[in-house]
């Protein structure tokens, strides 16, 4: 895929318009792209998905393998956003990133990115422990909020209004049947418009997608089904650890949520993403802080 200056509003279709950079000098690219949130910043997976495009160039023969970001300022709309480039290690084996995300002169984000050489045979399979209902049986977002118009409604902007993304909820009682008991969140997603081949492409897909559904009950220390109008959650960091180097983010994906609730405010919610055939692809974690609406 170019780099590419991209036009100020992202139309919501062709993902690689959006991960696309402008080069701004070595090791330095700029984004004028927007994908905006419901709360009206810039997406998170934007940055999560630039950031992995921007740490890759350079990179040759290796894959990405761990991504962490920390979340720093909300981005904001109408602003282009650098992305700063620092090498930190090159082998033949390994390749280590740091990027800096920037607006104006205020830092918004510090990420690191690990590349490793892609050997063959070291993929392995962690089947799921209970099959999941199939994704083409279940009801989209659309129609899982239909019932409920006021339910999750900063979903609703990225899964229905402008839907890049295809989000099927999988129903409680299937995740209560599973032997890892503590899941409480889980849904299939995949692009609507598919990419191109491209395993970089593919992985950087992967971290946008990462980030597409904060579920609230994951995140408040209140309980209850509706107390995420009771509070409000923000994300302080964001790890993503890819195990696969097929990753294919044209084909469903299935993500398992295991929340860790507290009550500091600060929660973990970790979650792990499988292919439909079983295999685990990535695991994440996000530290989210949460505070109570007076």
């Amino acid at each position: 895929m170019a780099l590419y200056g991209a036009r100020p509003y992202w139309d919501q279709r062709e993902l690689t318009e959006l991960l696309a950079l402008e080069v701004d000098g070595p090791g330095r690219f700029r984004s004028h792209v927007c994908d905006v949130d419901v709360h009206g910043c810039v997406y998170g997976g934007q940055l999560l998905g630039q950031t992995v495009w921007a740490a890759a160039q350079g990179v040759r023969g290796q894959t990405p393998r761990v991504l962490q970001m920390s979340l720093l300022h909300d981005a904001r709309l109408r602003e282009a956003i650098e992305y700063s480039v620092e090498s930190l290690q090159d082998t033949e084996r390994f390749s280590h990133r740091h990027v800096y995300g920037v607006q104006g002169t205020g830092l918004i984000f510090s990420a690191s990115v690990a590349f490793q050489q892609i050997e063959v045979g070291l993929d392995q399979s962690f089947p799921l422990d209970l099959n999941m209902p199939a994704p083409d049986c279940l009801p989209g977002m659309d129609q899982w909020l239909s019932g409920d118009p006021q339910r999750c409604r900063p979903f609703q902007l990225r899964v229905t209004e402008h839907p890049v993304l295809d989000v099927r909820p999988v129903p409680v009682k299937n995740l209560r049947r599973r032997r890892s008991a503590n899941s409480d969140v889980g849904y299939w997603v995949r692009l609507i418009e598919p990419l191109p081949y491209d395993p970089l492409l593919h992985h950087a897909a992967l971290a946008y997608l990462s980030d597409c559904w904060l579920a609230p009950q994951r995140a408040s220390p209140l309980g209850g089904a509706n107390s995420w109008q009771q509070g409000a959650a923000g994300k302080l960091n964001h790890s993503l650890w890819f195990h696969s180097t097929e990753i294919n983010a044209n084909e469903w994906l299935l993500f398992l949520g295991d929340p860790v609730r507290s009550r500091t405010g600060r929660d973990l919610a970790t979650t792990r993403i499988y292919q439909r055939s079983g295999k685990l692809v990535a695991s994440m974690a996000q530290e989210i802080l949460t505070t109570v609406r007076s």
